[in-house]
């Protein structure tokens, strides 16, 4: 091997162990955080989901890690699946604490409303329609959330965000009402696009609000010390 390849190669290995090294390190100061509960208090005319609190969990730590700004664990086996939702802080930070978890996420949805607005525009048509005309609709829903990030040996809120979605679905359509067995053909394919209609707005608003919220609380992430590093 020539001198110059022989330095080529110690270069590289100088490179690839400082990387490492600088990698290891960054790794060790990230605090350890545990997206431990999510409560939802219904309110309003639009009622939320039952699973909205687990949903939104799941959906924030799919974004905390891939931040790479945490050492993230799902705060689910911090406490009992039937109190998620409505978990006690004290116990979490108990659990918290005996796990050598730094922080605990624990936060609230404050919105969850929906709005729905329609032109129409009818008519009279022969045989086998009755009815029929143009319609043009527009709904949104837009969910609200905070989100607070507590210290477990303290007890102190090192960091309060907030985050909000909009889904939104616009649907222009020409169409008319029959009758099938006594059933009303347009009435139940309306009742049919109108769910899966709520069911993609509400995924959009969702995965909005909970990136917008996981943005915030990443850059609040410097603010934070790991164990070992002078937290009293």
């Amino acid at each position: 091997m020539t001198r110059k390849l022989m330095a080529a190669a110690l270069v590289a290995g100088v490179r690839v162990i400082v990387a490492t090294t600088g990698f290891a390190q960054e790794a060790s100061a990230r605090p350890a955080v545990a997206v431990a509960d999510v409560t939802v208090a219904p309110g309003g005319w639009t009622l939320p989901p039952p699973q909205l609190s687990a949903t939104i969990i799941e959906l924030l730590v799919s974004d905390l890690v891939s931040s790479q700004r945490f050492h993230v664990y799902d705060g689910q086996w911090l406490v009992p699946e039937a109190e998620i939702g409505h978990a006690n802080l004290q116990r979490l930070r108990a659990a918290a604490a005996e796990k050598n978890v730094d922080y605990i996420v624990v936060g609230a949805v404050t919105a969850f409303s929906s709005e729905q607005k329609g032109r129409r525009f009818g008519g009279l048509f022969p045989k086998p329609f009755v009815a029929g005309g143009f319609s043009r609709d527009r709904s949104q829903l837009h969910v609200g959330m905070t989100l607070r990030i507590v210290d477990v040996k303290t007890g102190e809120i090192v960091s309060s965000v907030s985050g909000d979605g909009i889904g939104l679905r616009r649907s222009t359509g020409f169409g008319g009402l029959g009758v099938v067995h006594g059933l009303p053909v347009g009435a139940l394919v309306s009742a049919a696009r109108a769910s899966h209609a709520r069911d993609a707005m509400l995924d959009e608003a969702l995965r909005s609000a909970v990136h917008s919220a996981a943005q915030a609380l990443g850059a609040a992430a410097t603010r934070l010390v790991p164990a070992g590093e002078g937290r009293n």
